[in-house]
């Protein structure tokens, strides 16, 4: 068993949950400690594929965040242009309703008024009629035929 064959071991088992040594499930096995030099390409290779592979995953997550906050955007722009579609249809129907009940209004004023009339004309046709009956009844009285 060579040095080799230490490193290929420790690539193939990944520590599990909880620390317990075994398969990760899909994730791919942790790279071993760098065995060369810090100036070394095979170090600056790690580091760098490293640093793709986490900008990668972060860019997908704010991707995704973007994107469900874009659909969460949305769906309260959508709530809120039904929202005010019920406001301006409640108002559309309020004003047809106080529109009727202005003409009803009127037409009840109107009513009224031609009673009131009407009645004044009555009045004045009773009283001439009165005035007219005892104004006849003093003829009858004085003429006496």
């Amino acid at each position: 068993m060579g040095p080799g064959d230490s490193d290929r071991r420790r690539q193939r088992i990944s520590w599990g949950p909880h620390g317990v040594p075994g398969r990760a499930g899909p994730w791919l096995p942790a790279p071993g400690p760098a065995r060369s030099f810090p100036g070394d390409s095979k170090s600056t290779d790690v580091q760098q594929n490293l640093r793709q592979r986490l900008a990668r995953a972060f860019q997908r997550a704010v991707r995704r965040g973007g994107s469900r906050r874009a659909r969460e955007v949305a769906a309260a722009a959508a709530r809120e242009e039904r929202s005010r579609a019920r406001i301006a249809g409640a108002l559309a129907r309020l004003r047809a309703e106080l529109l009727e009940m202005h003409f009803q209004n009127y037409q009840l004023a109107r009513t009224l008024l031609d009673l009131n009339m009407k009645m004044q004309q009555l009045k004045k046709e009773y009283e001439l009629e009165i005035a007219s009956e005892s104004q006849s009844r003093k003829d009858n009285a004085m003429n006496p035929e």
